[in-house]
C-alpha cells in the first residue's frame, strides 16, 4: 500500500474565519484595556503594574493566536502506522502501529482503536468537515481490511416513540 497523508491545514475556511476571530477578540481587549485605564484615572489609581499585565497578557494572546494559526494538523497512514496531529498543544504526533491493534471502531465522530494489551486510543474527528471525516474513515477502512484487522461500524439506532393522541 502506498501511504496516505491528509493536510489538514487546507481547509477553506480556516483562514478567514479565524483572523476575523483574532481581530474581534484584539478588539474586545483593547476597548476593555482603554475601559479600565479610563476609570483608573477617574479614581486616580493609575498603576503602571496593571498595564504590564495588561501587555504581557496580550503579547501572549498573539503569540498563541499566531502559533495557533501556524499549528501542523495531519493525518499519515502507511503500512506501519497510523500518525496524527492536531492543534498545537501536542508538539509530538501521536502513532497508533497497526500491528498493536486487534479491532477499529468508527463511530460518528471517532475512531476507537483497540490495542492488545486491552487499552482503547481514540482519535476525535468531530470537529472536521463531514467529507474530511468520511475520507479518513474510508481509508482506514480499507487499510484495517487489507491487514484484515476486525472492523465495528457505530450504527445509528432511531428509537420510535409512540405519541398518545389527546
Amino acid at each position: 500500500m502506498e501511504p496516505i497523508s491528509i493536510n489538514l491545514n487546507e481547509m477553506t475556511d480556516k483562514g478567514s474565519r479565524y483572523k476575523r476571530l483574532l481581530i474581534i477578540l484584539s478588539l474586545i481587549f483593547l476597548v476593555t484595556s482603554v475601559l479600565t485605564y479610563w476609570l483608573l484615572y477617574k479614581l486616580g489609581h493609575t498603576n503602571i503594574w496593571i498595564f504590564i499585565g495588561l501587555g504581557i497578557y496580550f503579547l501572549l494572546f498573539i503569540y498563541f493566536g499566531f502559533v495557533g494559526y501556524n499549528a501542523k494538523m495531519f493525518i499519515n497512514i502507511d503500512d506501519f502506522a497510523l500518525e496524527y496531529q492536531f492543534g498545537f498543544f501536542s508538539k509530538v504526533p501521536d502513532k497508533v502501529i497497526w500491528e498493536t491493534i486487534t479491532k477499529v471502531k468508527l463511530g460518528f465522530t471517532y475512531i476507537g482503536f483497540y490495542k492488545k494489551t486491552g487499552k482503547r486510543k481514540v482519535m476525535e474527528i468531530g470537529w472536521l468537515p463531514y467529507t474530511k471525516v468520511k475520507e479518513i474513515k474510508n481509508k482506514i477502512h480499507c487499510l484495517c481490511t487489507e491487514k484484515g484487522i476486525k472492523i465495528e461500524v457505530a450504527e445509528y439506532h432511531k428509537e420510535e416513540v409512540e405519541l398518545e393522541q389527546l
